[in-house]
């Protein structure tokens, strides 16, 4: 049997669509006192244990700046460049209260939470927003449903192709015309694949 690879990579992609559709939907969940993890367009939620405020920052590379809405009082707006040269980055550097807070980036791009503290902090994110997850899924949908009708119509048309080969290899070999030539004393006889046998 003849290695279809073009199956072959419908399956690669019917598999990659599956994990990054649940990959971009399903919530991420860190813990730790020294956290340092990668923020998306969605909302992050991060637990504070302590009594006190806790000093923490939201850094991005590249000069593209981002900007941040909280559910804190008076925490939002737009990161600050640092550095120079290939070295910038842009950083914005809040408190985070007791109890549990929520913030949304915006823009920007390659943006991590980052914390150093003696507390041990609780938090779990979205990588994506609303809107970005709804389109993300559907792409994958469609992704996965092309290449599943892909595989569908190549495996039917091997089964049809194999079912008519056992056909004519199974057929009756019986001629379906005999022609007798009674001047040359010669029997012609015609079978259904186009054969004709001559005898004498």
């Amino acid at each position: 049997m003849k290695f279809n690879w073009k199956v072959v990579i419908a399956l690669v992609l019917v598999a990659g669509g599956i994990y990054f559709a649940v990959e971009s939907i399903r919530p991420h969940s860190y813990s730790g006192n020294n956290l340092s993890f990668p923020v998306g367009s969605g909302p992050v939620s991060v637990t504070n244990p302590s009594e006190e405020t806790l000093l923490v920052q939201v850094i991005g590379t590249g000069a593209r700046s981002f900007s941040i809405s909280s559910t804190i009082d008076g925490v939002s707006g737009s990161s600050t460049r640092q550095g120079s040269g290939r070295g910038i980055t842009q950083s914005f550097e809040f408190g985070l209260p007791p109890g549990t807070s929520e913030f949304t980036i915006s823009q920007g791009s390659d943006v991590n939470f980052v914390a150093n503290t003696a507390t041990t902090l609780e938090a779990s994110l979205q990588p994506l927003g609303g809107s970005k997850a709804g389109t993300t899924l559907i792409v994958a949908i469609v992704v996965i449903l092309g290449a599943l009708f892909y595989i569908s119509r190549a495996n039917v048309y091997r089964w049809i192709s194999a079912l008519h080969r056992e056909d004519f290899s199974t057929q009756d070999t019986q001629p379906i015309m005999v022609i007798t030539d009674s001047g040359q004393d010669r029997e012609s006889r015609v079978y259904v694949d186009n054969r004709v046998d001559t005898t004498s």
